[in-house]
């Protein structure tokens, strides 16, 4: 995760400075919307990330929710499908409506984000279909927003291996006990009720 000031909202990018030191992460459109619309230039944000490591380069990806991250990482994992393509999805569609692509093999609507083709779509809905219960966007019967705190609280529980009912569960309660709580607060509230 990175936060900081905003130095820089590029096409494709963000720069963030952490301490004096700026660090540009490539975000989806929709990231990108969000920080202009929520945060001016010079404004404080919150990022989660993924870096990605090869020979020749390390590459950071920055994104509004831990949804949209956990997302970003399963799309990465269907072979074929890199950070570039998991980025178009992520461009083209909220989590939510992947999610329903794939639970309603909906490979026609996939393939409308740039790059991905229908046999690429039809991989991700076959190699996705089994994994969607570890992201939990639909919880409590009904998508929830992105970005929205209890979402993000049960994905980062989930990440850590908890089960997504109990994660799910547990995010709710914290919620309930500190109503406005920050990310953080419901964090830590949850981790002891999910353990």
């Amino acid at each position: 995760m990175l936060t900081g000031q905003i130095l820089e909202i590029l096409p494709t990018s963000v720069v963030v400075d952490c301490g004096g030191v700026g660090y540009e992460a490539f975000c989806s459109s929709r990231t990108l919307s969000q920080l202009q619309q929520g945060q001016l230039q010079g404004g404080k944000t919150r990022l989660f990330t993924v870096l990605n490591v090869r020979e020749d380069a390390l590459t950071l990806y920055g994104f509004a929710s831990a949804v949209e991250r956990a997302f970003f990482l399963q799309l990465t994992n269907v072979s074929g499908l890199g950070p570039k393509l998991g980025l178009s999805l992520l461009s083209t569609f909220t989590a939510a409506e992947i999610q329903q692509a794939i639970i309603h093999n909906q490979p026609a609507t996939l393939a409308r984000a740039s790059g991905v083709g229908k046999k690429l779509a039809e991989k991700i809905i076959v190699e996705l279909k089994d994994k969607l219960g570890q992201i939990p966007v639909l919880a409590f019967g009904a998508v929830a927003p992105q970005g929205s705190l209890v979402a993000d609280v049960a994905s980062a529980l989930v990440n850590l291996g908890y089960q997504p009912k109990k994660a799910e569960s547990a995010a709710a309660e914290a919620l309930q006990n500190a109503p406005g709580g920050t990310f953080d607060e419901l964090f830590r509230l949850a981790i002891g009720r999910a353990a």
